[in-house]
Parts: structure tokens; sequence; C-alpha cells
């Protein structure tokens, strides 16, 4: 017998795509829709997260078409704005704010590429260090995970951003800006603040562990630090936002 869950109602609509990492695919519906068998990539990188998008708006146009037939709601039409967000909106071209964006995107681009055997290094340093006695085999294991989860949570959120900065931006799009309305895009808000604070640890964890590097980490701080600034003014409620089942 299939064991029968709670959904979540819109969980998805807030979420960052990132569902290897999520406790609540059984209650989202859109995951269920997506991976009817369950997930079948383990792999998590940016172009997982940039398919992963692109399946979930592909999703979110064919419910905002059944929406529309069945008289739209408010909600949906902030729905079927999203759904623009994946190419260059006129709203947003030339908004100081998706320029940070870009420069990160490009910046973390040209960084991981430099740095792309940064984790295999830090193993064969472990590695050395365990057998001088430095540090225990565990403590070497946690270290190298914590690394690696850092590494995998800059790669994922440099994607979503982005992204996700258009897509909230789109309050700004000439929309009738009902509390609805304007309760959605703050979620949206929401969630690039989460992703920036993320970021935000885990270039400090990387910093931490690499004070060589201080140089390139702090420029991406910094962005990643007007970023959140400028979010937080565009959009001063998003903080108190809470999202279904994530807040």
């Amino acid at each position: 017998m299939k064991e029968e869950v709670e959904l979540i109602p819109n969980i998805y609509n807030y979420c960052d795509s990132w569902c290897e990492r999520c406790p609540f695919t059984k209650r989202c519906q859109n995951f269920a829709k997506q991976h009817p068998e369950g997930l079948k990539q383990s792999s998590m990188d940016a172009e997982t997260l940039v398919s992963r998008l692109m399946e979930t708006l592909e999703l979110t146009k064919n419910y905002v078409e059944k929406a529309r037939q069945q008289r739209v709601l408010p909600e949906h039409r902030a729905i079927e704005e999203e759904t623009k967000a994946v190419a260059p909106a006129k709203e947003s071209a030339g908004n100081p704010l998706t320029a940070l964006c870009d420069d990160y995107l490009r910046q973390t681009a040209a960084w991981l590429k430099q740095e792309k055997n940064l984790l295999e290094q830090a193993g064969h340093q472990q590695a050395f260090e365990t057998n001088l006695g430095l540090r225990t085999e565990q403590e070497a294991i946690d270290l190298l995970n914590k690394l690696k989860d850092a590494w995998e949570i800059i790669k994922w959120y440099r994607t979503l951003i982005p992204v996700k900065v258009v897509s909230a931006l789109q309050v700004n799009s000439g929309l009738n800006r009902t509390p609805t309305l304007q309760a959605y895009f703050n979620g949206k808000a929401k969630l690039v603040l989460v992703s920036v604070d993320q970021s935000l640890l885990a270039w400090h964890t990387l910093l931490e562990n690499y004070p060589e590097k201080t140089d390139d980490v702090l420029d991406m701080l910094v962005l990643l630090g007007r970023i959140r600034q400028q979010m937080e003014e565009a959009f001063p409620e998003a903080r108190n936002f809470q999202r279904p089942g994530l807040d």
C-alpha cells in the first residue's frame, strides 16, 4: 500500500530546487511530478540546477495555462511572471542589483575553474597529515566533508541567486501589487537572502582553511554582501516571510 503523505502547499514556490538535500520531497507536489520514480541523478552541480529550474518553469507554465482556463487568481499571475525570469527581463535590465549578480556569476565561474583541483589537493594534504600523525583519520574526513559541502553550496547557489533575483524583481513589472502578490515576491526575496547567507558561510569556510586565498575570497564576500544589502533594502519585509515548510 502506498504511503499517504500530507503535501505542503506551495513549498516549491520558495525552495532552492536542490531536491537531493531536501527533507520534504515526499511532501512536494512538484517533486512528485518531476521525479515519479525518485531521483536518478546524484550529482549536484550548477548544470543540474539549470536543468531543474527549466523543468520547474515548464511545469509552472502548464499550471498557469490550466489556471487561466479556470479564471486566473492573483497568485497565478505572479507565478506566470516568474516563467520569464530565465531570460533577461526588460524591467531588470541595467538594474544595479542584477549587475552585481552577473558579476558574482562571472567571478565565481572563473574562480571555480581556477581552483578546480582544490578538493583533490585538500585530500592529498589531509592524507599526508594523517600519515604524519598530525590529525586522526576521522578529523581528516570531517574536514574534507566540510570543504566539499562548502564547494557544492557555492556552485549551486551561484546559479540560483541571479535567477531568483530577477524573479523577485518582477514585483516592479507593472503588476497590480496586491498584498497576495507582494507576499509572493517577498517569498522569492527570502529565498535569495537565504541563498546568499548560505553562500557567505561557505566562502567563510574556505577562507578559514585557505588563508592564502584571502584576496579572491574577500572579493566574493564583498559582492554577496552588497547583493544582500540591496535585496534587504528592496524587500524590507522579506526576512519576515515564512516559507511553507521551510521556515
